[in-house]
């Protein structure tokens, strides 16, 4: 029977939390012991502390904290039993002591509390919401760990500072070979500093938390200290009742796309605060969320989806609490978690969201930059640069570490000549000097070796190298392993993988952690570890030779197709490091058509590059670099593309294979299209081809030809021809029923049919835009949006056009499809130029003719420069619009789009003109009207031509004729686009005022007020200009 023990004098009671006070509890645990003593039983003590209490207090007031102190006694009381002792030691310290209780029964014990007071909710006393606290506790037992109170009570104190040391929340037990410290522990862990930076996050923090979302980038130096900023931002949001979720980048050749996503995903839903529903594209990054909520089956998908559930889960959590996201090393990140982020942002409006990025300067470049620089146009976007510490904030930091203990000047001008300021650095030299006995406590203070006499490698990584070598060798092997897995390593399958036994592992691990080289991660339910810094990862990986290396990675691969063969991801990059071709090259291909299930078409390539390297026959490579042409096509990288087909041609041809040569010379003629091949070539080739289709039966290849006549007819002018070929690609389509291939033929066809019917034009892209819906197709849906844009332009309804193409711009750059972005900006951007924003449709014009380089697609680089060619001579500056017009011929020219060549030939006449230079001026225009004699209809670029005779007669002195003309092509521009009609009587007014000065003031009327109310802001000025002359 367990007895209570009484105190020999009157007790003494908080008046707060109705917990006896120190000098009761003391008296009563010294009775227990001896008790105990007599009986041969065991006594447990636990220590508690509430932690960053004092935030509570900073933040809420001191009644609050009482409040929470009450609470934490109550969750104390409810889980001892009767006989046990409770105090309020002093502060926010509790102690409980346990008679006749073993040491592993007090742990369960502290357990229990420990997961009650994390789990309670503890409201605000003026306010809705609420404070969340978790506490440390330390346990020791009699007469396990002492024999007697005092020292009882420095055990499980010392085991409390060990649970402190590795972030607090949790308990731990007293060693048994723990005695009276000989020395203090170095306190390098609790970082001092960043007062302003962290005072900056907690601000963020409590924006985000009243419902202004925002998102912060944390840049600079590996080990300058940004995720241990971020790091101190935790007992702030644990103090909210807010959730903190991390996902972290990898530094790897290839990784799996989403990765920080699908764990950021993963950590929400362990917190279940998103109610469960069914899910459509999530279970594919978090396999989970499936099984909780299973949709029904379906082969509709597309990144768009995927995109749009992600955000919806974030949002959704979101709403229910504060909820930080962390997304570490982004520098590393792939495409599609930057695609992610993006879309992401712009949807925020009032959740309780702040999202933290850390990058490293040193690595941002390339995309990282480009993604960074794109983010930082959002409102919600802040960047915080991390430089290193100054001198007085590195003395803050040492000094706090040696426990408040003057470190004096000579010992931190080393520490500052050896780390520069760096944080990592700073801790690994400490550290050292610890390890090696070169800094020392003697019981009463820090004492260490003359300065002259310390001795330190140049590098971190010898530093780092130097600090490792102390651990075991049994250790370092071990560990050596777990930094093949990665910086986080699960120890079962490092177990699995070879490095050692469980108890061998365990060994390993609980070293590591003594030596401050490993740490528990976040996720209690597992047994993962990280690095405490991928330096040190990296320095173990770099130890080892090159032999060895393979092996191991060879092994750790095996150990994940054991454990978990859906990872194709990291298991072809293991076996493709560990030299093994055949399955390297079996699992690169899954990880591709996994990649390709998210749509994340950059990834996807980097895993197909690795099937190439590894393919063991001509029949793999082929396939392989079919499968490389497709994503580069659907990327806009055409020159890749078209290289990849001739590769894979060849092999088919020399196999017989008709059909699949076919559909790559298919594919190949398209491509070429799309780098400025001549569009009679490339009309003579899909005609060749399309009689070779018809031979083979091969209809679906014939709808991609015949979508390519019609265009290649377009462009030469031959619109009845162009409009021919598209109505008989819709129909083959319809009899193929292929829905792909009849969205493509009815997106084809509205464009052939918008000058003449505009109107039904407008039908048509709808109904294609409602099968790319249907489909879930994100990349068919920017180009029908692009299209309707454009319909929505030629028929003078402003607004529509610019949501239209906007909507096509953002998916464009989600969708990673910078040639329907670019098409889509440019025909943005000559919204703006009708509506006089010449500063916007200069920027638009830009980034689409930097996009269209990048993809070396040489037609839409065309429409770029034609486009800013207008943009520079509606400036006034008409030497620079006279290059641009020059340039644009000669690539029309090569190109063979004639409609852009007689435009831009007409455009630099009137460039000429206008500089006052008539005779070069007289000769273009009649180069463009001698190309124009043949064509009877209205094309975009006539107007220019029309605008240039008219002018050119007029200085002439031939206005008679300059007027008839004029009035020919107003009538015909009438018919076909009001802006035109506008812009050409503004064109023409000056030329023809002295002759018919009542005709023009009669057209300027009648155009003004109707082109205001469209938004062409620059020629309604125009026309308002010329109704004030007298």
């Amino acid at each position: 029977m367990r007895r209570a023990v009484p105190p020999r004098c009157p007790i003494r009671i908080d008046d707060l939390t109705r917990l006896p006070l120190r000098s009761t509890f003391i008296e009563a645990a010294t009775a227990a012991m001896e008790t105990a003593r007599a009986e041969g039983r065991a006594v447990s003590l636990i220590v508690m502390d509430v932690d960053h209490f004092k935030l509570v207090n900073d933040t809420y007031g001191h009644l609050q904290g009482d409040d929470v102190l009450v609470g934490v006694a109550e969750l104390i009381r409810k889980n001892l039993r009767g006989s046990d002792v409770a105090a309020r030691y002093a502060g926010d310290e509790f102690v409980a002591l346990l008679p006749d209780t073993p040491a592993d029964a007090a742990r369960e014990v502290a357990e229990r509390i420990c997961a009650g007071i994390r789990g309670h909710t503890f409201f605000l006393r003026d306010r809705s919401g609420s404070v969340l606290v978790t506490s440390s506790m330390g346990v020791a037992s009699f007469p396990e760990h002492a024999g007697d109170y005092d020292t009882l009570f420095a055990a499980a104190d010392r085991a409390l500072y060990q649970v402190k040391r590795q972030g607090r929340d949790g308990v731990a037990i007293a060693s048994i070979t723990d005695e009276a410290p000989t020395h203090l522990p170095l306190s390098i862990e609790r970082f001092v500093g960043r007062v302003d930076e962290l005072r900056a996050m907690v601000k963020l923090l409590e924006e985000a938390g009243e419902g202004h979302p925002k998102v912060v980038a944390v840049s600079g130096e590996a080990g300058v200290g940004k995720t241990t900023l971020i790091k101190q931002l935790e007992p702030e949001v644990r103090l909210r009742a807010g959730s903190l979720v991390t996902g972290r980048a990898h530094e790897a050749d290839v990784q799996a796309p989403y990765a920080p996503w699908a764990e950021v995903i993963g950590a929400i839903r362990r917190l279940d605060i998103v109610p469960k529903h069914p899910w459509r594209e999530l279970p594919r990054l978090v396999p989970a969320l499936g099984a909780d909520a299973p949709f029904e089956d379906s082969n509709v998908g597309s990144k768009y989806m995927l995109l749009e559930e992600i955000a919806e889960y974030v949002r959704l959590a979101a709403r229910e609490r504060t909820l930080v996201i962390v997304l570490d090393d982004m520098q590393w990140a792939d495409s599609a978690s930057w695609d992610t982020l993006e879309y992401l942002v712009p949807q925020l409006e009032n959740e309780r969201l702040l999202i933290c990025l850390t990058i490293r300067a040193e690595e941002t470049y390339g995309e990282t930059l480009e993604r960074r620089r794109r983010l930082s146009r959002n409102e919600l976007f802040t960047e915080m640069t991390l430089s290193r510490l100054t001198r007085d904030e590195l003395k803050q930091w040492v000094e706090a570490a040696f426990h408040r203990q003057d470190v004096g000047r000579e010992l931190l001008s080393f520490l500052y000549r050896h780390t520069e300021g760096n944080p990592l650095f700073v801790v690994q030299v400490l550290r050292t000097l610890v390890d090696e006995g070169a800094v020392w406590y003697t019981g009463e203070r820090w004492e260490w070796r003359a300065v002259s006499e310390l001795r330190l490698p140049v590098g971190v990584s010898d530093l780092i190298s130097r600090r490792l070598s102390r651990l075991s060798a049994e250790a370092q092997a071990i560990l050596t392993t777990a930094a093949v897995i990665g910086r986080e390593f699960d120890l079962d399958l490092a177990i699995e993988a070879g490095a050692g036994s469980e108890e061998e592992l365990l060994d390993a691990v609980d070293e590591g952690i003594r030596a401050s080289v490993l740490q528990a991660t976040a996720d209690r339910e597992s047994d993962r570890y990280a690095f405490t810094h991928g330096k040190m990862a990296e320095v173990l990986r770099e130890s080892v030779n090159p032999r060895r290396l393979r092996r191991m990675h060879e092994r750790v691969a095996q150990a994940l197709e054991r454990r978990t063969p859906d990872a194709a991801a990291e298991i072809a990059t293991h076996y493709d490091r560990g030299g093994n071709a055949e399955k390297a090259y079996n699992y690169a291909i899954l990880a591709a058509d996994q990649a390709k299930a998210v749509y994340a078409h950059t990834e996807g390539t980097e895993f197909l590059h690795i099937a190439e390297r590894n393919a063991a026959s001509p029949a793999h490579l082929a396939d392989v670099r079919v499968r490389l042409a497709q994503i580069a096509e659907a990327m806009g990288q055409y020159v890749e593309a078209q290289e990849l087909c001739d590769l894979a041609i060849d092999w088919f041809e020399g196999q017989g294979d008709r059909k699949r040569s076919l559909s790559l010379r298919v594919m190949r003629e398209r491509l070429r299209g799309l780098l400025g091949q001549p569009a009679r070539q490339t009309l003579d080739a899909a005609v060749a081809l399309d009689a070779e289709a018809q031979r083979l039966g091969a209809d679906a290849e014939r709808v991609s030809l015949l979508k390519m006549i019609s265009l290649s007819q377009w462009r030469l002018g031959d619109t009845q021809a162009s409009e021919r070929a598209a109505w008989e690609a819709v129909r083959l389509a319809e009899k193929v029923a292929e829905p792909a291939l009849l969205g493509d033929s009815l997106m084809r066809l509205g464009v052939a049919i918008q000058p003449d019917q505009p109107t039904q034009s407008l039908e048509i892209q709808k109904r294609a835009l409602a099968l790319w819906e249907s489909l879930g197709d994100r990349r068919g849906q920017a180009r029908c949006h692009n299209n309707l844009g454009t319909v929505y332009v030629a028929l003078g309804r402003w607004e529509e056009a610019k949501r239209h193409l906007t909507t096509a711009i953002a998916i464009g750059r989600t969708s990673g499809t910078p040639d329907l972005w670019g098409l889509a900006a440019l025909n943005l951007g000559v919204v703006y130029l009708k509506g006089g924003d010449f500063d916007r449709a200069r920027e638009l014009f830009g980034e689409s003719l930097a996009l269209f380089a990048a993809a070396k697609n040489s037609e839409r680089q065309l429409y770029a420069l034609y486009n800013l060619a207008h943009l520079d001579r509606d400036r006034a500056e008409y030497n620079s619009a006279a290059e641009l017009y020059d340039v644009t011929t000669s690539l029309a020219q090569r190109i063979g789009q004639s409609e852009v060549e007689i435009g831009a030939t007409a455009g630099l006449g009137l460039s000429l003109l206008a500089q006052g230079k008539t005779a070069p001026a007289r000769e273009k225009f009649e180069a463009a009207d001698e190309r124009m004699r043949s064509r009877r209809d209205w094309f975009q670029g006539r107007e220019l031509v029309e605008t240039l005779g008219v002018q050119v007669m007029a200085s002439d002195g031939r206005t008679a004729e300059a007027l008839s003309r004029f009035e020919r092509a107003l009538a015909m521009a009438e018919a076909a686009d009001l802006y035109i009609a506008a812009w050409l009587t503004a064109a023409c007014a000056n030329a023809l005022y002295e002759v018919a000065p009542d005709r023009v003031r009669q057209l300027a009327e009648s155009y003004s007020g109707r082109v205001k109310g469209m938004g062409y802001s620059e020629i309604d000025r125009q026309l308002e200009e010329l109704l004030a002359r007298t």
